[in-house]
């Protein structure tokens, strides 16, 4: 059976990455989990497009987060989503406005991450949760310039 996944990160991982977690030092700290090239290169990103625009969203876990940072490099807007605690979060609604005002992108983004190649130019941000999430809509202006990658940061309590 075929089945179409919406997610626009399809994954590929040996079997010894399925385990990566937190571990205790001998001293009792907790210890993150470490990404490694080989896991990161195993991983396999495929960006979706809507109205001639390319993006890709995801990040949950080490080894896909890692991933995607390096391969999305080249985006003009990296959109990260957490909360003020630092939990990152996913299930988010992302829709992007030009200067005038019209929607050109309208993407759910399955994890924390999110990266939209747009032209140079004025474009208004706005992040909210998908349904059932309590997360209400938040927005940025950002200024995008060719060659330059402009972070906009999303924080709910």
């Amino acid at each position: 059976m075929l089945r179409y996944l919406p997610a626009s990160v399809f994954l590929v991982f040996a079997l010894q990455s399925w385990a990566a977690v937190a571990q205790t030092s001998d001293e009792g700290a907790i210890e993150k989990p470490v990404a490694t090239q080989e896991e990161v290169d195993a991983v396999v990103l495929i960006p979706s497009l809507h109205n001639g625009i390319s993006y890709i969203g995801g990040g949950i876990g080490v080894v896909e987060r890692k991933a995607l940072e390096q391969w999305a490099k080249g985006y003009s807007l990296r959109i990260e989503m957490a909360t003020k605690s630092g939990s990152y979060l996913g299930d988010m609604r992302v829709r992007v406005f030009n200067a005038s005002g019209a929607l050109i992108l309208d993407a759910p983004s399955d994890g924390p991450l999110f990266f939209v190649m747009l032209p140079e130019g004025n474009y208004a941000i706005d992040v909210s949760g998908l349904p059932p999430s309590e997360y209400a809509g938040m927005k940025r202006e950002v200024k995008i310039v060719d060659g330059k990658q402009v972070r906009a940061f999303f924080a709910w309590p």
